[in-house]
Order: C-alpha cells, then structure tokens, then sequence
C-alpha cells in the first residue's frame, strides 16, 4: 500500500495529510456561513397534532368528537399563519433583494 495512515482516506493518488489541502473547505480563510434562522417556540403545532388526532377519535366515537378535533385544528392553523405572517413582517431582507 501506498500510504499507511488510516486517520484520513488516503491512497496512492492521494497520499496521507494531503485530503486537507485537496478539500478546500477546510481552511481557516474561507468566509463564514450565514447564521441558520431557526423559528421561536409556537404553540400552534401540537394544536394542529392534537386536532387531527381528535378528528380521527371523532370518526370512531361520533360527530360530536370530529367537530371539537376540527375546531381545534382551525385554532392551530389560523395561530400558525398569524404567527408567520407576523415574523414575516419583522424580518429583514438580508439578501439585499427588493
């Protein structure tokens, strides 16, 4: 064998220690990535479970149940969408579009 380092992939073509600087994207120049946006805490999902799962208790056991499931699933969706048209008017257009 060529190369006899397991620490890192190597073979003849590409002997050991040499991946790193084949890569590229591992160099301490390169420019940082942008910060992953993650959304707050919301209520509105396990609504929107909780809704469901009583809407399909609701087809076992009676109307009555499926009506309180589909109430509760609005309730869900509507703060769902309330909620996202609310951050999509506070956020700003860091892409420089627009």
């Amino acid at each position: 064998m060529c190369g006899k380092d397991y620490g890192l992939v190597s073979t003849c073509a590409n002997p050991a220690h040499t991946l790193r600087a084949v890569a590229g994207h591992h160099e301490t120049g390169a420019q940082s990535e942008p910060a992953i946006h993650l959304p707050g805490p919301s209520l509105s999902p396990p609504l929107l479970g909780l809704g469901v799962t009583i809407v399909a208790f609701g087809v076992l056991f009676g109307l009555w149940l499926m009506a309180i499931g589909l109430v509760i699933l609005l309730i869900g969706l509507v703060t769902w969408l309330v909620d996202d048209a609310r951050a999509y008017g506070r956020a700003s257009d860091e892409g420089g579009h627009g």
